[in-house]
């Protein structure tokens, strides 16, 4: 099955998930640590400096679809509306243990440039 993904997409950018705001994480994630996935959702961990959290790569998991989808139709794969997130851990003053936040952005590979419209980069 091959990807919807135009192949110089796929071959030149990745989905970067930053952590903007962590406290008393179980998963002792910290600001500004990264996860990274191509642009088939698929996580890089060699690109990657967070450790792995499930809390908040599920829900990651509604706007990595969405990152293929705007791909596949030939959009910037970052949706403007659609790029803040947190985890399933309800906090710290919830009965829960802590929160992450994160922000989504396209990066080039070839030059770790944040892309703010893969329609206008030169392939």
């Amino acid at each position: 099955m091959t990807s919807p993904v135009p192949a110089a997409w796929q071959d030149r950018f990745d989905v970067v998930a930053t952590v903007t705001r962590a406290f008393h994480c179980a998963n002792f994630l910290r600001e500004g640590e990264e996860i990274v996935f191509d642009l088939t959702g698929v996580i890089q961990p060699e690109r990657s400096s967070a450790g792995l959290c499930l809390g908040i790569v599920a829900k990651l998991q509604p706007a990595l679809l969405l990152v293929q989808d705007r791909a596949a139709s030939g959009l910037h794969p970052i949706s403007p509306g659609f790029q803040t997130f947190d985890c399933f851990d309800t906090g710290i003053d919830h009965g829960g243990t802590g929160k992450v936040f994160v922000r989504l952005s396209l990066r080039d590979r070839e030059t770790g440039e944040t892309v703010e419209d893969a329609t206008r980069v030169a392939l």
